[in-house]
Formats: structure tokens, C-alpha cells, sequence
């Protein structure tokens, strides 16, 4: 299935390429649902880019590139990208989570 038969055009596409230690990087595809979440989706989006610059707090740069994934519960979930730490603990102190704005 092509990138643009998975997502409709108005929701942006995103990408992570991961690898489980040496492992050879893999490509999980996202879309972003912006017609539901705006301000979610345009904040991943820019994490993905790496354009949001360098952290107030951490003065470190605000992208996914090098984060690790502090849990993952197979089948269900797998969460990531603290940049502080990269175990997750402060994650919700630097954020604010507006879902549907």
C-alpha cells in the first residue's frame, strides 16, 4: 500500500525510522489526524522535522532523532521520545497536552 492510498491529503504524513539495538532501521508510518487534533498533530509533526529548535528547559534539541522508547507493551503500545531523561518520568512537566484544540 502506497503512503498516499493509507492517509487522506489533508492529514500530513509522518515517519520514524527505528531499530531495535543493531537491528537494521524500519519505518513506521504515521498520519495525523489534524482534522481532529490540530495542535497534536501539528506538534508531532514538527518533533518528526526537527524544526521546533532547542528546548527552553533541556537546551536540547526538540525532534525524535536519537530518543529511545522508554516502554512498550507488545501488542498494545510502545512510548518514547523524552528528551530529558529518555525514561518518561518528567514527560508531562515540560508538555501540555491539548488533544482538541
Amino acid at each position: 500500500m502506497t503512503i498516499e492510498k493509507m492517509g487522506r491529503k489533508k492529514n500530513p504524513i509522518v515517519f520514524l525510522d527505528v531499530s531495535i539495538g543493531d537491528g537494521p532501521d524500519e519505518r513506521m508510518i504515521f498520519e495525523l489526524f489534524a482534522n481532529v487534533a490540530p495542535l497534536t498533530a501539528e506538534n508531532f509533526r514538527a518533533l518528526c522535522t526537527g524544526e521546533m529548535g532547542i528546548g527552553q528547559s533541556t537546551k536540547k534539541p526538540l525532534y525524535y532523532k536519537g530518543s529511545t522508547f522508554h516502554r512498550v507493551i507488545k501488542g498494545f503500545m510502545a512510548q518514547g521520545g523524552d528528551f530529558s531523561n529518555g525514561d518518561g518520568e518528567l514527560y508531562y512537566l515540560f508538555f501540555l497536552v491539548l488533544h482538541f484544540v
